[in-house]
């Protein structure tokens, strides 16, 4: 139970990221103004006019570097929680792989792809996630068309 709400958690701070993380745009605040724009502030020395401009460079630069640090970051977390859903996915396939046997298995991963939705031939999805899982289900490769019966469609279930 604890490793349900974990990855949920993960998985909200994955979420929440990945918004705060869109395509890089300019810094908040808009571009930092050329010389020739700041020159145009009225009452401002040279002096002050150069300091206002190194100021707006400096802050471009930290906000930038802190874009970059967060973006490391979440790819970082991004990683450790695929690692984790990973571990958790092989021991789970072990234990199922333990307990059902190779047939059983393989019968339990026909029924485990109709569930998710899956259409067509097992072994045929296009999601890469759902392939890994077959093939740690079914220990390393397909039936052969023909060997398995099919799963049970949703009007089976009211028998």
């Amino acid at each position: 139970m604890n490793k349900l709400m974990i990855g949920t958690l993960l998985l909200c701070v994955a979420a929440s990221a990945a918004a705060q993380f869109g395509p890089p745009g300019p810094p908040p605040g808009g571009p930092v103004p050329s010389a020739l724009d700041v020159a145009a502030i009225p009452g401002l020395s040279a002096d002050q006019q150069a300091g206002v401009r190194k100021i707006l460079l400096q802050r471009r630069d930290a906000v930038e570097a802190l874009m970059t640090r967060q973006r490391a970051d979440f790819e970082a977390l991004r990683q450790k929680e695929r690692g984790e859903r990973e571990r958790i996915d092989d021991t789970a396939a072990a234990s199922l792989r333990k307990l059902l046997g190779d047939d059983g298995m393989r019968k339990f991963a026909e029924w485990h792809a109709a569930q998710r939705g899956g259409h067509g031939h097992p072994g045929m999805s296009h999601d890469p996630r759902e392939r890994r899982q077959r093939a740690l289900h079914e220990g390393g490769g397909a039936p052969a068309p023909g060997d398995s019966e099919p799963a049970p469609g949703p009007a089976d279930d009211d028998e």
